[in-house]
Protein backbone atom coordinates (compact mmCIF):
# COMPACT_ATOMS: atom_id res chain seq x y z
CA UNK A 1 0.00 0.00 0.00
CA UNK A 2 2.81 2.22 0.45
CA UNK A 3 4.11 2.22 -3.09
CA UNK A 4 0.27 3.10 -3.96
CA UNK A 5 0.45 6.04 -2.09
CA UNK A 6 3.59 7.08 -2.92
CA UNK A 7 2.77 6.75 -6.84
CA UNK A 8 -0.45 8.81 -5.85
CA UNK A 9 2.11 11.68 -4.85
CA UNK A 10 4.25 11.44 -7.82
CA UNK A 11 0.51 11.43 -9.67
CA UNK A 12 0.04 14.71 -8.79
CA UNK A 13 3.24 16.31 -9.13
CA UNK A 14 4.04 15.07 -12.83
CA UNK A 15 3.27 17.39 -15.71
CA UNK A 16 3.35 15.04 -18.47
CA UNK A 17 1.68 11.63 -18.88
CA UNK A 18 2.25 8.53 -21.37
CA UNK A 19 -0.49 6.96 -22.19
CA UNK A 20 -0.65 3.64 -23.92
CA UNK A 21 -3.21 1.31 -25.68
CA UNK A 22 -3.52 -1.51 -28.21
CA UNK A 23 -4.33 -0.20 -31.94
CA UNK A 24 -6.05 -1.28 -34.40
CA UNK A 25 -2.91 -3.39 -35.93
CA UNK A 26 -2.35 -5.03 -33.06
CA UNK A 27 0.48 -3.14 -32.01
CA UNK A 28 0.82 -0.61 -29.14
CA UNK A 29 -0.35 2.82 -30.06
CA UNK A 30 1.42 5.48 -28.09
CA UNK A 31 1.15 9.58 -26.77
CA UNK A 32 2.25 11.95 -24.39
CA UNK A 33 -0.57 13.98 -23.17
CA UNK A 34 -1.26 16.46 -20.05
CA UNK A 35 -2.92 15.75 -17.01
CA UNK A 36 -6.55 16.61 -16.65
CA UNK A 37 -6.89 19.95 -14.38
CA UNK A 38 -8.73 17.78 -11.78
CA UNK A 39 -6.48 14.97 -10.41
CA UNK A 40 -8.29 13.86 -6.86
CA UNK A 41 -7.48 9.66 -6.96
CA UNK A 42 -5.13 7.42 -8.75
CA UNK A 43 -8.41 4.84 -9.01
CA UNK A 44 -9.48 7.16 -12.02
CA UNK A 45 -7.51 9.49 -14.10
CA UNK A 46 -9.17 11.53 -16.89
CA UNK A 47 -7.15 12.76 -20.15
CA UNK A 48 -8.15 15.26 -23.03
CA UNK A 49 -7.46 14.00 -26.68
CA UNK A 50 -9.49 14.45 -29.90
CA UNK A 51 -12.33 11.94 -30.86
CA UNK A 52 -10.63 12.40 -34.47
CA UNK A 53 -7.83 10.39 -33.17
CA UNK A 54 -6.14 7.17 -33.83
CA UNK A 55 -6.37 6.86 -30.20
CA UNK A 56 -10.02 7.61 -28.87
CA UNK A 57 -10.42 5.05 -32.22
CA UNK A 58 -8.64 2.60 -30.74
CA UNK A 59 -9.45 3.06 -27.03
CA UNK A 60 -13.55 2.41 -28.40
CA UNK A 61 -12.30 -0.88 -30.08
CA UNK A 62 -10.33 -2.30 -27.26
CA UNK A 63 -10.17 -0.75 -23.72
CA UNK A 64 -6.95 -2.88 -22.46
CA UNK A 65 -4.49 0.80 -21.81
CA UNK A 66 -1.53 1.64 -19.54
CA UNK A 67 -0.48 4.96 -18.32
CA UNK A 68 2.97 5.80 -17.64
CA UNK A 69 4.06 8.78 -15.87
CA UNK A 70 7.69 9.95 -14.25
CA UNK A 71 9.67 12.13 -12.19
CA UNK A 72 13.83 12.90 -12.91
CA UNK A 73 15.76 15.04 -10.27
CA UNK A 74 19.00 14.10 -10.80
CA UNK A 75 21.17 11.78 -13.16
CA UNK A 76 20.09 8.91 -10.57
CA UNK A 77 17.04 10.10 -8.96
CA UNK A 78 14.15 8.48 -11.15
CA UNK A 79 10.73 8.04 -9.31
CA UNK A 80 8.24 6.40 -12.10
CA UNK A 81 4.47 4.59 -12.13
CA UNK A 82 3.52 2.58 -14.90
CA UNK A 83 -0.22 1.73 -14.11
CA UNK A 84 -2.61 -1.20 -16.35
CA UNK A 85 -5.96 -0.91 -16.88
CA UNK A 86 -8.46 -0.02 -19.28
CA UNK A 87 -9.49 3.30 -20.87
CA UNK A 88 -13.01 4.17 -21.95
CA UNK A 89 -14.37 7.41 -23.63
CA UNK A 90 -16.66 9.54 -21.30
CA UNK A 91 -19.96 10.58 -23.05
CA UNK A 92 -21.15 12.35 -20.12
CA UNK A 93 -21.96 16.03 -21.20
CA UNK A 94 -21.33 17.09 -17.02
CA UNK A 95 -18.42 15.09 -16.76
CA UNK A 96 -16.27 16.50 -19.84
CA UNK A 97 -17.60 19.94 -18.64
CA UNK A 98 -16.14 19.28 -15.32
CA UNK A 99 -12.51 18.19 -17.32
CA UNK A 100 -12.62 20.77 -19.62
CA UNK A 101 -9.87 23.74 -19.55
CA UNK A 102 -10.04 26.84 -20.73
CA UNK A 103 -6.41 25.64 -22.18
CA UNK A 104 -8.45 23.65 -24.78
CA UNK A 105 -9.71 26.09 -26.69
CA UNK A 106 -7.34 26.41 -29.48
CA UNK A 107 -7.39 23.16 -29.94
CA UNK A 108 -11.19 22.81 -30.75
CA UNK A 109 -13.05 24.73 -33.27
CA UNK A 110 -16.08 25.98 -31.00
CA UNK A 111 -13.39 26.76 -28.14
CA UNK A 112 -15.98 24.98 -25.83
CA UNK A 113 -16.28 21.15 -24.18
CA UNK A 114 -19.23 20.80 -26.31
CA UNK A 115 -17.13 20.52 -29.00
CA UNK A 116 -17.52 17.34 -31.28
CA UNK A 117 -13.96 16.43 -31.61
CA UNK A 118 -13.24 17.25 -27.43
CA UNK A 119 -12.57 13.44 -26.41
CA UNK A 120 -12.32 12.55 -22.60
CA UNK A 121 -10.55 9.64 -21.53
CA UNK A 122 -10.98 7.85 -18.15
CA UNK A 123 -8.33 5.81 -16.96
CA UNK A 124 -9.37 2.87 -14.56
CA UNK A 125 -6.31 1.25 -13.54
CA UNK A 126 -6.27 -2.60 -12.10
CA UNK A 127 -2.83 -2.68 -11.26
CA UNK A 128 0.62 -0.63 -10.81
CA UNK A 129 4.21 -1.07 -10.74
CA UNK A 130 6.41 1.93 -8.55
CA UNK A 131 10.08 2.51 -9.14
CA UNK A 132 12.03 4.88 -6.90
CA UNK A 133 15.89 4.25 -5.79
CA UNK A 134 16.41 1.32 -7.32
CA UNK A 135 13.42 -0.45 -6.31
CA UNK A 136 9.98 -1.64 -7.99
CA UNK A 137 6.90 -2.34 -6.06
CA UNK A 138 3.87 -4.11 -7.34
CA UNK A 139 0.55 -3.27 -6.64
CA UNK A 140 -3.20 -3.63 -6.92
CA UNK A 141 -5.73 -0.31 -7.19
Amino acid sequence: MKSMQQAHKLHQKVSTFILSCVGADGYPLTKAVVPAIHRESLSELYFATNTSSKFAAAVSQNPKASVYFYSRKLIFVWKGCYLRGEMEIVTDMAVKERYWDKKYKGAYESGAFTDPDYCLLKFTPKSGRYYANFKIEDFEV
